[in-house]
């Protein structure tokens, strides 16, 4: 008896049905590819029978109602010879075929196509060549065996690994005859297989021209989606349960769950998330230190010798953030062989147009507009046939520069009235706007009610931006997925971060006054988690609550000779069968999940911790409190609110780097801008070089905000209110103070981010092994 069905006796079998363990044993016994997340023999096999047992389906193909019934069965029939087990399910506005593939060798193959790695368990044929080639090659490579003993348990496990080829794929079974095979790369290959039938008149007699069949349809207007299927037994608390029974670390734990079941791009996410909340722990304490030093020796934020200390602390943590989790980053490519030549064939050979059609609803569109734009049909001089030419690549981005640039200055035009409706804005400066100032606008409860208007107005220019964004990106005419994305990025991400913290710099820079600063980043900060969880969890719940009842009385209505077919099958009874049935077609139906909206909540909130550290000393306690919230919150909506995305490969967590590397920079001067202009803390320092401007008559920001008089309020500003300023004849020396403080914190970031690059790892020992190897070979 094998160890894994003692697993299924005395764990799982007990809590199954009677009519379920039979089903059981003969998925231990007679099935060879195990689907497996490689974290312990018996957790493998509790996730090998959860997966196989709770789903039906993996992939639905939803089709427009007016298909045509010759269209659906040839495409049925299609599908049948390629090994899929299929059904169609017609609701009022649709047509739904849920697919699964029961075609092994065809999955195989693609595996091999793709270059996929997989863990292999014969190395003879491999010394056997280099025993022919050279004996002392032979001994070196052994000695590079050997030495594996001793060395990080991740390369004993990694270097298993070895392109998986279908005519040796013997060499790949374990001492159990299985394959193992993450469930998430079965995914990759059902989409690469539907991506890549090729679109013919027999099929589709409306052939639009496009290479592949689905692609085709969906340019027609035939096909409204292709999705994968899942059904809604998911937990997050007995997982935690599980991951403390097997005493394994959280972190890796988790990532790996999420990676097997919903691929590599959306563990990158929940990896970087973990990893920074498990960072952001750190400020917590100190911050926690600081706020008890401030109140014990009764200093406020504008005069505290320990809040700079704090922000110089967060400055230099930021820095080694960045450092670790690029580390951290490299780790992850290595264990998920996300790196090297066989990750780059096997990106450069997925078909992503299919994905992309998918994505995008005015792909097309577009497309044929790029092409009257960017291309020209002009005469080839060599054979005399007409040929489309690229235009100058500068036209098009000129376009896309010319379109994005109305919405900027709509940003622009109602950020300076929010800040003037909200009081931000003195009658002396520039920006003032007599005919909008709002009476009252201090009061706590019409300053709140200005903060809800503000977010909404800003979220909904977000939302129209970000369609004009994916039109341009899409014009750009990208030939690969990632430069697409990067280019989408880089254009939202700049959009929003400038109406997120525009305000802050106006308050803090413009105004010198860092206690508006602190109580318009909190108030801004609430109001703008809650509609996020307003948006992003409350409302879908609501909507999903819908969908539940339509499907239920869907698959209800079903014939009797189809649920008894889908039921043998499946080796289900009926009941069992309709609550899966329905659980999946309610995936199908829920909105599309976007990592773009998270990423950018995460990049935000650790530009709230590092650009004003000086004047919100709890920043780094409520930003932790409102991450753990936020991963709860993205764990649930990803696993039940939301379509599962197909599994896609992934190295990194792409451009988001880069913008933490820029806040890092950024932070140095923002903080030393409240340090040295916006507040008094400078004079404790250096009070030989700046003076105290409290020695003008005291007044504190409330008195200052009753004052009605403007002249009066002018004349207290010009005696310095809550700012330092330099002692006559040191204004030179101040200002070279700071301009060093600036370059040692600079020096100090360079330094933090070069020791730890330097340090080696078992990663970059996994790596020097790698081309030591290859020259073995040659």
């Amino acid at each position: 008896m094998t160890v894994e069905l003692k697993i299924a006796q005395q764990i799982i079998l007990p809590n199954l049905k009677c009519s379920e363990k039979m089903y059981v044993y003969n998925l231990i016994n007679n099935i060879r590819i195990t689907y497996c997340d490689f974290y312990t023999s018996g957790y493998l096999i509790i996730n090998k029978l959860k997966f196989l047992n709770s789903t039906m389906y993996e992939v639905a193909i939803i089709f427009n109602e007016r298909i045509s019934q010759n269209l659906l069965q040839s495409i049925s029939k299609l599908l049948k010879d390629l090994g899929f087990t299929l059904t169609v399910i017609t609701q009022n506005t649709s047509i739904v075929m849920m697919l699964y593939l029961r075609n092994n060798d065809l999955l195989l193959q693609t595996l091999s196509d793709l270059h996929i790695e997989l863990p292999k368990y014969s190395k003879k044929s491999h010394q056997g060549s280099l025993i022919a080639q050279n004996r002392k090659k032979f001994e070196k490579y052994r000695l590079f065996i050997r030495i594996r003993e001793f060395l990080d348990k991740n390369i004993k496990e990694i270097e298993q690994y070895s392109k998986f080829k279908y005519d040796q794929k013997e060499k790949f079974y374990n001492s159990k005859n299985e394959l193992e095979i993450d469930s998430y790369l079965r995914e990759i290959v059902i989409y690469q297989i539907l991506a890549t039938i090729k679109n013919n008149i027999q099929i589709n007699p409306d052939n639009s021209g496009e290479e592949f069949l689905f692609v085709g349809l969906k340019q027609q207007g035939v096909l409204l989606d292709i999705c994968p299927m899942r059904t809604f037994r998911h937990s997050t608390y007995k997982e935690l349960k599980q991951c403390l029974q097997l005493n394994a670390n959280v972190l890796d734990y988790l990532v790996v769950r999420i990676r097997s079941q919903m691929g590599e791009q959306i563990a990158f996410y929940f990896g970087f998330l973990l990893y920074l909340i498990k960072n952001m722990l750190i400020l917590v304490v100190f911050g926690m230190i600081t706020y008890s030093l401030d109140e014990y020796f009764g200093y406020d934020v504008t005069k505290s010798p320990f809040e700079p200390l704090y922000a110089t602390l967060t400055v230099l943590w930021a820095a080694y953030f960045v450092s670790q989790w690029n580390q951290k980053q490299k780790e992850y490519q290595v264990k998920w062989r996300s790196h090297g030549k066989n990750y780059d064939y096997m990106s450069s050979k997925i078909e992503l147009s299919l994905l992309k059609c998918l994505k995008h609803k005015k792909h097309f569109a577009i497309q044929e507009s790029v092409k009257k734009i960017i291309y020209s049909n002009e005469m080839d001089p060599v054979t005399g046939l007409k040929v489309q030419i690229k235009q100058n690549i500068f036209s098009i981005y000129l376009n896309s520069i010319i379109r994005i640039i109305g919405y900027v200055i709509a940003l622009v035009v109602f950020l300076i009235v929010s800040l003037n409706m909200r009081g931000y804005v003195d009658s002396k400066q520039q920006l003032y706007i007599e005919q909008i100032q709002i009476p009252y606008c201090k009061n706590i409860y019409v300053s709140y009610l200005l903060a809800i208007i503000h977010v909404v107005v800003v979220n909904y220019l977000n939302s129209k931006y970000k369609q004009v964004s994916i039109t341009t990106s899409l014009s750009e005419d990208h030939k690969c997925l990632q430069t697409f994305e990067r280019s989408l990025i880089i254009k939202r991400f700049t959009f929003e971060i400038f109406s997120a913290f525009f305000d802050f710099f106006y308050i803090g820079f413009v105004n010198d006054d860092i206690n508006q600063l602190k109580q318009e980043m909190i108030q801004m900060f609430m109001v703008d988690e809650l509609r996020r969880i307003m948006t992003e969890t409350i409302l879908p719940s609501i909507s999903k609550l819908r969908l539940i009842r339509y499907e239920k009385s869907i698959v209800k209505s079903l014939p009797e000779s189809q649920q008894d077919t889908i039921c043998q099958e499946f080796q289900l009874n009926n009941g069992e069968m309709q609550q899966v049935l329905q659980s999946q077609l309610i995936s199908c139906f829920l909105p599309k999940y976007e990592s773009f909206d998270d990423y950018l909540e995460i990049i935000l909130n650790f530009g709230y911790v590092c650009f004003f550290t000086s004047a919100v000393r709890m920043a780094g306690i409520v930003v932790t409190t409102f991450l753990f919230i936020e991963f709860f919150s993205d764990y649930y909506k990803i696993y039940h609110l939301y379509q599962k995305p197909f599994a896609v490969k992934s190295n990194s967590i792409g451009p988001w780097t880069k913008a933490m590397d820029i806040i890092c920079v950024v932070s140095v001067f923002t903080n030393l801008m409240l340090f040295s202009v916006a507040s008094d803390q400078i004079v404790k320092f250096f009070p030989n070089l700046f003076e105290e401007t409290n020695s003008q008559p005291q007044i504190t920001q409330s008195q200052y905000d009753e004052i009605e008089d403007n002249e009066i309020k002018i004349m207290v500003t010009s005696c310095g209110l809550l700012t330092a300023r330099p002692l006559p004849n040191k204004s030179s020396q101040a200002t070279l103070v700071v301009i060093l403080l600036e370059h040692i914190l600079l020096i100090l970031i360079y330094l933090i981010k070069k020791v730890i690059n330097l340090r080696q790892t078992w990663v970059d020992i996994y790596l020097k092994r790698q081309e030591y190897k290859r020259s073995l070979k040659e």
